[in-house]
């Protein structure tokens, strides 16, 4: 067996890492195959990527996994030394995110039918909690605790969190929960988990029908985007934040703060300086 087999399957087995971080293990091992034995074959290999028209944003994403594979590799005596594999420069986009005004779109849509309030009651779920979409499909009846405002979340790698919600969340999700029986909050009317890609689908028709998804790429993970970006806009802890969104590391939260311009900056600046509101002193003159 090699390497990479034995890695990926201790990862299945002792990690309980999903089948989509399985995916991105085979992928990236894929793309390198034996490229990563030594620096200079790495290098050789990242220049070929670039060659054929690959982003070095991914494969970055690659060189992520091939990290994690040495690290592991020496720490089990498979190797001796670990090189450092550098990070490529690549451009900084800007994170899309709703602004206020179609966010209001969305949640003053009156939905008609069952599906229409699932979707609905999902959108302001993810908008409130900055959920990842499989962890808000995976939620049950137990996870959702109405009287604390908590949602425990199953998260990646069978990490688990705990995540507040909001009264505005609580006032929405109650008549949903009352108005089926079954145990997965967002089953389908047979009970079962949906399919996203269906949910996608319904997603965007109530974008459009809204007017809420002009402008801007309309997906579950455009919620998750404008949570996070709402959350610092409003002086939200960044660390606090973190945990909430359930990142591992800091580094994965900092990339929303991309999305602040000079203003959203200002306007936290202006609430939380000792020289505004209640912490404001008369001059001593």
């Amino acid at each position: 067996m090699q390497l990479q087999e034995l890695f990926i399957q201790e990862r299945r087995y002792l990690k309980n890492v999903s089948p989509a971080t399985i995916s991105w293990y085979e992928q990236s091992f894929r793309a390198f195959s034996q490229s990563w034995e030594t620096k200079e074959l790495l290098g050789q290999r990242i220049a070929e990527l670039l060659q054929a028209g690959l982003l070095p944003i991914s494969i970055n994403t690659y060189l992520r996994c091939l990290r994690a594979f040495l690290r592991w590799a020496k720490d089990e005596g498979h190797i001796q030394n670990v090189y450092a594999i550098p990070k490529l420069n690549c451009e900084q986009k800007i994170i899309p995110t709703l602004n206020s005004h179609s966010v209001r779109l969305l949640l003053e849509a009156k939905p008609k039918t069952s599906g229409e309030r699932r979707i609905h009651v999902l959108s302001a779920l993810l908008l409130d909690t900055g959920l990842r979409i499989d962890e808000a499909l995976g939620l049950t009846r137990e996870d959702v605790d109405l009287d604390n405002l908590l949602v425990r979340v199953r998260g990646k790698g069978g990490k688990h969190r705990v995540v507040p919600m909001s009264l505005e969340l609580r006032r929405r999700m109650f008549p949903w929960l009352r108005s089926h029986d079954f145990e997965l909050v967002f089953a389908t009317r047979t009970g079962t988990k949906p399919i996203q890609r269906n949910l996608l689908r319904d997603f965007k028709l109530l974008g459009d029908r809204t007017g809420a998804a002009s402008g801007v790429r309309f997906s579950f993970h455009t919620l998750r985007h404008t949570f996070a970006a709402s959350y610092l806009r409003a002086g939200g802890n960044l660390f606090y934040l973190s945990r909430i969104l359930g990142h591992s590391s800091i580094e994965t939260t900092q990339r929303y703060l991309q999305s602040l311009g000079i203003a959203d900056l200002q306007a936290v600046h202006n609430r939380l300086s000792p020289l505004t509101g209640d912490n404001r002193a008369a001059p001593d003159w």
